[in-house]
């Protein structure tokens, strides 16, 4: 994460990315167990410190059945990492504007958390890992991130034009989206306090955090 965007995380040039989209990435089957191995293998070494090799084990294929499906160790970074803040991209754009700012945040807090609890190991790339992509890439994916904040902030911004929450602060919005964003680091599905309970929960200190 940077400090020096004019948005909170991140900003992209998206110019020309669509230049850098990987050839042949229809999800087969064997496609998908490559990538959700390449996951749990950035996740838990970091992406720099996974070879090619260890991908190979990860998922029983020789070298050449393996590039049959990709063309390189970043095709498979650049995928997840595009693929998943797509979803959540997606999924806040398409929520009623009209909607009560407080139902939105629920429903984009719940989304978020469950999102990240049943796709841990993907979203703790696409939050981490990002910056390893080459720059045209990152571009892209940042964009995207960018893109999914200002859902956020426009939320906060309508709440705020309503009288339901505070005046808009940036550093507030901060701190909200970090508060989901890094669950990542502590989240476990199967532990004692489920998923669908922690999205409750950070999203009372959210609305805390906004409401006058």
């Amino acid at each position: 994460m940077t400090g020096r965007s004019s948005d909170l995380f991140w900003s992209a040039d998206i110019e020309g990315s669509r230049k850098h989209m990987v050839k042949g990435t229809s999800h087969s089957p064997q496609r998908d167990r490559i990538l959700r191995a390449a996951a749990q293998l950035f996740a838990q070494r970091g992406y720099h410190a996974v070879g090619i090799n260890a991908i190979q084990e990860a998922v029983n294929l020789g070298r050449g059945a393996l590039y049959h499906h990709i063309h390189s160790k970043e095709d498979l970074l650049y995928e997840i990492t595009r693929e998943y803040i797509t979803d959540l991209a997606a999924f806040a754009e398409q929520l009623n504007a009209d909607m009560d700012p407080r139902e939105r945040i629920e429903l984009l807090g719940r989304h978020l958390v469950l999102k990240i609890a049943s796709h841990q190991a993907e979203l703790t790339v696409c939050f981490r890992d990002v910056q390893s992509l080459t720059a045209g890439r990152r571009a892209e994916v940042m964009a995207l991130h960018s893109k999914y904040e200002k859902a956020w902030r426009a939320v906060l911004v309508d709440g705020a034009d309503l009288g339901i929450f505070r005046p808009y602060d940036p550093v507030v919005l901060k701190g909200v989206l970090g508060m989901y964003f890094y669950s990542y680091l502590w989240i476990r599905p199967e532990g004692t306090v489920s998923p669908e309970a922690i999205a409750e929960r950070l999203n009372e200190m959210a609305l805390r955090m906004v409401q006058r």
